[in-house]
């Protein structure tokens, strides 16, 4: 019997010790850095194509081009064409181009702009094929270059 008491009271006693014991925290912080390179990214979405006849009356009204632009929010930006009035090497014609848009301040979503064109009237062109019709295909200054800086 007092083996029995003794194996009570020590298991008591065990019990005891267990619940007054706690667990021992420790905490501490730390930075998450974040290095962020802002950018645009342009995605072309159309030429700007030109229909014209030779000695047409009116000016040509070219079908504009087309582009979005995508760029880290409140990222401010600028945009130019490398030149907006050409006399094209291949048809002889002049005409000029200009943009929607000079500048914008990114969203983070792609806005859309425009390249309009416009043909004066009266050109005769430089065309070959009679009664046909010709292309710039091979025109050495048909690329316009558009520049966006931010």
């Amino acid at each position: 019997m007092k083996k029995i008491l003794a194996l009570v009271a020590l298991a008591a006693s065990m019990a005891g010790l267990s619940l007054s014991a706690q667990a021992a925290t420790s905490t501490g912080t730390f930075n998450v850095n974040i290095n962020l390179t802002s950018a645009c990214v342009y995605t072309k979405t159309a030429d700007v194509t030109f229909n014209y006849t030779s000695f047409q009356a009116t000016a040509a009204t070219a079908t504009p081009g087309g582009f979005t632009l995508q760029c880290s929010n409140t990222l401010p930006y600028t945009l130019a064409l490398d030149s907006t009035s050409v006399t094209d090497q291949a048809t002889n014609l002049a005409y000029t181009v200009a943009l929607s848009a000079a500048s914008g301040t990114g969203t983070g979503i792609a806005q859309t702009y425009s390249v309009t064109g416009s043909m004066a009237s009266a050109q005769a062109g430089t065309c070959a094929a009679a009664g046909g019709s010709c292309t710039n295909s091979t025109s050495t200054n048909k690329t316009r270059t558009l520049t966006i800086t931010y």
